[in-house]
């Protein structure tokens, strides 16, 4: 495995072996959206790339997207070296990097960039595509060489409690990138409504990296330090497991851009694996809201609105055998439908297909 490392992260530049995958964290990547930055990048993940496809021998290299620079570097660097690729296309990194530029120059660049990127996909050995949405947007792109290989969680490890402890607190939890399209103070501000209003015994469990300071700079502010939990990182698949099943809801705080109708967070499988309820800030007509009504997992409400958000948290507080059931029936979701351990299995015998 071929990784990266920024200045942020030094300490995770290094080699390691994790039970049988071999981690080459080698490839520096800058971590700024800006287009001298995004070349920058693509170059020195070339370099790279190119010199340990010359010293290993492979016969099948998969490049995950995103982060997007560092796949066009490995792409170029596959496409040279004549190496047999496949592309596993995560999210639609391409259309999101156009939306965080605000200046003509930079969206006609990351523009000129789908276009590339689209190029080389539609000449690698294969495309994965997590969701049914972007596998049609890559079709749209001229990638025809596309598979549906849905995202999921590993049943064996995140599982619902035998015996769930008794605990006070109504608990809302959250994993994941902090900030970003990630709106936790929208959450934190519904969760002040929720205690101004009397219920003081929920409380909002964080686990994950990012800009936490703001997070519970805004609860201090707000003067509801003491419903806030952050577990900071946690990296053991067990006890991230656990706390998610000790939960009571999960939540998935989308911001309001119209690009997470398309997306599937892995959070989302790792919740529904663990027995919680779904909670999610999106549109109607986004995947992840179809799939939650469909199945009687959870409640959304649309994006940025913490009126509306204090109110779903208080249904699925007031409404413990909601809760049970929706756990009971996203469980049964992940075994039927998202379970890795067999996602995995028929992702190798795609690979095994090039082989």
């Amino acid at each position: 495995m071929l990784g990266t490392f920024s200045y942020r992260a030094l300490q995770k530049r290094r080699v390691r072996k994790s039970d049988e995958v071999n981690v080459f964290n080698i490839i520096f990547n800058m971590g700024f959206i800006q287009p001298a930055v995004f070349v920058l990048n693509s170059f020195l993940s070339f370099m790279v790339s190119t010199l340990f496809l010359k010293a290993m021998k492979l016969d099948v290299v998969i490049i995950s997207v995103p982060t997007g620079d560092v796949g066009l570097g490995a792409l170029v660097a596959c496409k040279l070296r004549r190496a047999r690729h496949i592309v596993d296309y995560r999210d639609e990194w391409e259309d999101y990097m156009i939306s965080l530029t605000s200046s003509k120059m930079g969206k006609s660049f990351y523009s000129m960039v789908k276009k590339l990127t689209a190029s080389l996909y539609a000449k690698c050995h294969l495309v994965v595509a997590v969701t049914l949405n972007f596998a049609e947007s890559l079709k749209s792109r001229g990638v025809t060489n596309v598979r549906l290989v849905p995202n999921g969680a590993d049943a064996e490890t995140f599982k619902p409690l035998s015996i769930k402890g008794k605990d006070e607190s109504f608990t809302v939890f959250y994993s994941g990138g902090i900030g970003g399209y990630y709106r936790l103070d929208v959450a934190v501000k519904a969760l002040k409504k929720l205690v101004d209003s009397g219920l003081r015994n929920v409380k909002m469990v964080i686990v994950g990296e990012g800009g936490i300071e703001k997070v519970l700079t805004l609860a201090l502010e707000l003067g509801i330090s003491n419903n806030i939990e952050y577990k900071g990182v946690i990296n053991d698949k067990a006890k991230l497991a656990r706390l998610i099943a000790e939960a009571d809801v999960g939540l998935i705080p989308y911001d309001d851009n119209p690009l997470w109708k398309n997306s599937l967070p892995a959070k989302f499988f790792e919740y529904c694996a663990c027995g919680i309820p779904i909670l999610a800030t999106v549109y109607e007509d986004s995947i992840l809201a179809k799939l939650i009504k469909e199945y009687k997992i959870g409640l959304t409400v649309l994006p940025l609105d913490e009126e509306k958000l204090a109110e779903a948290i208080h249904r699925i507080y007031q409404n413990r055998s909601f809760r049970e059931e929706a756990g009971k029936r996203a469980r049964l979701l992940i075994e039927e439908k998202f379970d890795r351990n067999k996602i995995a299995e028929e992702f190798l015998d795609l690979v095994r297909t090039l082989l």
